[in-house]
């Protein structure tokens, strides 16, 4: 596992250190599936109805573990045309896991997809996404 740093973000609300009110999360790369992944609990502030996460939230880890995909190739892309399906609620302080990789690289364009996984290792969400190389 090696730890995604680029210190030309570190506004990002996601993932910036010096972001003074973001989440300031560390993502991780697994060599063995190719994937970039971080653990979160959300806070309760985050809830859209009472106790379940509203989808905007959970959305951003997906787009961010596939730019951090893009990242660890060296790849700086931005997220063009996203489809996300929420398949079961994810809960104010549950620990969740977010992974996300690269599918296909074509020119400037980046296949790339995401799950939301929980401690039990089932999927509540799962997103494609179309990345442009900048």
């Amino acid at each position: 596992m090696k730890l995604i740093y680029n210190e030309d973000y570190q506004e990002c609300f996601v993932c910036g250190i010096e972001n003074d009110k973001g989440l300031k999360l560390e993502f991780l790369y697994d060599e063995d599936t190719k994937e970039a992944y971080v653990k979160y609990s959300f806070h309760e502030y985050m809830q859209g109805y009472k106790r379940i996460i509203h989808g905007g939230f959970i959305f951003m880890l997906m787009d961010e573990v596939m730019a951090k995909a893009c990242l660890y190739q060296s790849i700086t892309a931005v997220s063009a045309k996203s489809e996300i399906r929420f398949k079961k609620p994810v809960y104010a302080c549950e620990e969740i896991e977010v992974r996300g990789k690269i599918l296909e690289i074509r020119g400037r364009k980046i296949k790339t997809v995401a799950r939301c996984i929980d401690s039990e290792g089932e999927e509540r969400a799962s997103a494609s996404c179309l990345f442009i190389q900048v």
